[in-house]
């Protein structure tokens, strides 16, 4: 795989719906609590966070094989921030990141949109435009990050 195809790839199936997660998590956050800017805004980064764990542990294998693949040192870099199969120190520096931006998600949807827009159709649109991206990030290039292989006669 060339390493512009795991580059369009990278951003297809990771930067772009990795933004759209913590959106979708400033998003619901926002939409759930009324008062989203106190306290509370701790235990929605603390959710935020194990949420954008959880999403980065199901794209464990296709990271790995990108990053296997890649032969730019900046592009192995950026793969590598979704690498979680390391020590316990970079998965919880991991989470601290992800608890970080969770809060920041929360806190500029709060601060920059309206509630009105808040409740209305934004989360439809975020998941839209997050399932288009997982899409076409498949179809360019399902058979070369699938776990599963054709057995060759």
């Amino acid at each position: 795989m060339s390493n512009k195809k795991i580059a369009v790839i990278y951003l297809l199936f990771f930067i772009i719906p990795y933004v759209l997660c913590l959106s979708i998590i400033g998003v619901s956050y926002n939409s759930l609590v009324l008062h989203a800017l106190t306290w509370r805004i701790i235990v929605g980064g603390i959710v935020g966070a194990f949420g954008m764990f959880a999403v980065k542990v199901i794209a464990q294998r296709p990271v790995l094989i990108m990053y296997r693949s890649s032969t730019r040192k900046i592009l192995k870099s950026l793969l590598n921030f979704f690498i979680l199969e390391r020590s316990k120190v970079v998965i919880g520096a991991n989470l601290a990141v992800d608890f970080c931006l969770s809060m920041l998600s929360i806190y500029l949807v709060a601060k920059f949109m309206p509630l009105t827009i808040v409740l209305g159709r934004t989360l439809g649109w975020l998941v839209l435009v997050l399932v288009i991206s997982l899409t076409l990030a498949s179809y360019l290039e399902f058979e070369s990050l699938s776990i599963y292989t054709e057995k060759k006669k």
